[in-house]
């Protein structure tokens, strides 16, 4: 009898300590971390996008919103695209306020954002530049006809 109940405490624990099966989310998630580790960005989106799509529930939707802007971002992505990059960032803090990548991506949504401001502001300077040396060459051609 001893051996018996032996055999069912060892049993229950057994039940106990089952290993947890990686979820199709998490699937997903390390499969889209191969392809950024790897330099296939637009692979990698895709597959962080279908993650928040298909799992925007799942623990893992936020780090891979986060993911999708980051990438979007990453230096050595030859297709970056900031603009992008921002609506994601602003996405994820819309989608998921309680997310630890809320701050960091509000940080960078203000980074891009003055990144605009001042891509904005160097047109202008361009187009004003333009506009006086236009005004200078047509002062120096009325300087020239006076003598």
């Amino acid at each position: 009898m001893g051996w018996f109940v032996l055999l069912q405490l060892l049993s229950s624990c057994a039940s106990v300590a089952t290993v947890k099966e990686p979820t199709a989310a998490a699937e997903h998630f390390k499969k889209a971390n191969a392809f950024f580790e790897e330099g296939q960005f637009v692979e990698a989106v895709k597959e962080y996008r279908y993650l928040t799509a298909q799992f925007p529930d799942d623990d893992l939707a936020a780090d891979a919103q986060y993911q999708v802007a980051y990438t979007e971002i990453y230096f050595k992505n030859t297709g970056s695209d900031y603009g992008m990059a921002a609506k994601d960032f602003q996405k994820l803090i819309q989608n998921y306020p309680n997310s630890a990548w809320k701050d960091p991506a509000q940080n960078w949504l203000n980074f891009l954002n003055q990144l605009e401001s001042l891509k904005t502001e160097k047109e202008k300077l361009k187009s004003d530049l333009r506009r006086l040396l236009d005004l200078d060459m047509q002062s120096e051609k009325k300087r020239r006809e006076l003598k």
